[in-house]
């Protein structure tokens, strides 16, 4: 049987949820069925040295217009079977144009985030909104990552044979092999929060809460175009004490192990890595009901262990009131809160079935 060729097209090697799935999958698809190229706009970023894969395509530009004919000439170069993309401003491009390609080239588009909101902050909202509504139903196939984006979407005109709803991997037994915990020194809850530093992530509406709690201190794990304004932000309220910036961290399962709680305060998302990997690792999560992904994992979170609040002051009440852990002094790995979740291989091979019953 002739093996499946396939196109993963990826902005950058940024540290992101959506970077790190797609990764898993090129590394976890069966070689033996599935040839995997990886396009990359830029090989700039974090992920870079976990990177395996022989081939890797670097069109070595920092915009998307400027990498787009480059793109277009590699597509017809390779002629894939499948073009498998994660980012809605790479996707829809592709699905405007892909009357150019191979005639039965299939185009998936796998959505990291809930479009509702991602659409609504976006700086071209009404362009993206239009082309979101003409071009996705187009695709062959919509991969989602929760029960909300499934809906989401087939509201906004994607036909429910065409959405596939899977979740995202974890590879819990690496997450949890760690050999040292990093923690803020002293007693009071130690919070710790992680992502890029832009809008969507909503630091700026968690940091202020630290100024009502007592002998509370939030560690911050990430970098992005916010970082001065939330820097401003923490020197505007007097919080240099209470709150520390840490940039990007390699592997920061150390410091979410070591930590009270794992805050996510977005505005939105879809369901995201980082709230799975801190259940895990067995750190409590604390976040807003507007990311409405996580009530697909509430069934499998043990002793409610996952806390949706309305609102800041709905979080800032809860934080007061809330326990810091009784092995501050010398802490150990706590049990895993997560009971169910698609490892790695179950990821890749829910993604092949799909692969194989569009292609043969």
């Amino acid at each position: 049987m002739k093996k499946i060729s396939i196109l993963i097209i990826l902005p950058s090697l940024a540290g992101g949820g959506a970077e790190k799935v797609t990764l898993s999958l090129l590394e976890n698809l069966d070689k033996n069925i599935f040839v995997c190229n990886l396009i990359l706009l830029n090989a700039h970023g974090p992920l870079k040295a976990k990177i395996n894969s022989e081939h890797i395509i670097d069109l070595k530009s920092q915009h998307f217009r400027h990498a787009f004919p480059s793109l277009i000439k590699t597509i017809r170069h390779i002629k894939p079977d499948v073009i498998f993309s994660t980012f809605p401003h790479i996707t829809l491009p592709i699905l405007l144009i892909r009357k150019f390609f191979t005639k039965n080239m299939i185009i998936i588009s796998r959505e990291p985030n809930m479009i509702k909101f991602s659409l609504r902050y976006s700086p071209y909202s009404l362009i993206l909104k239009i082309l979101h509504k003409l071009l996705l139903p187009t695709a062959d196939k919509v991969i989602v990552n929760s029960q909300a984006m499934y809906k989401d979407l087939s509201k906004r005109g994607v036909k429910i044979n065409k959405l596939a709803l899977v979740h995202n991997p974890i590879d819990h037994l690496n997450i949890r092999r760690l050999s040292n915990f990093n923690r803020h020194a002293g007693r009071g809850l130690r919070l710790i929060a992680m992502g890029r530093l832009v809008k969507q992530k909503g630091l700026d509406r968690l940091i202020p809460i630290l100024k009502n709690l007592k002998n509370a201190h939030l560690t911050i794990l990430g970098e992005g175009s916010e970082y001065n304004n939330l820097i401003n932000l923490v020197k505007s309220l007097d919080l240099e004490s209470k709150v520390d910036f840490k940039g990007y961290i390699e592997n920061p399962n150390s410091f979410i192990a070591g930590a009270d709680y794992f805050i996510l305060p977005s505005r939105w998302e879809g369901l995201p890595n980082a709230v799975l990997e801190s259940l895990v690792l067995g750190t409590p999560v604390i976040s807003f009901k507007e990311v409405e992904g996580l009530v697909d994992i509430f069934p499998y979170v043990e002793n409610n262990n996952l806390y949706l609040c309305k609102n800041e002051y709905d979080m800032e009440e809860l934080l007061k009131h809330l326990p810091s852990r009784l092995d501050y002094k010398n802490i150990i790995l706590r049990e895993n809160l997560l009971s169910k979740f698609n490892t790695p291989f179950q990821y890749s091979k829910k993604i092949a079935i799909l692969l194989k019953g569009l292609v043969y």
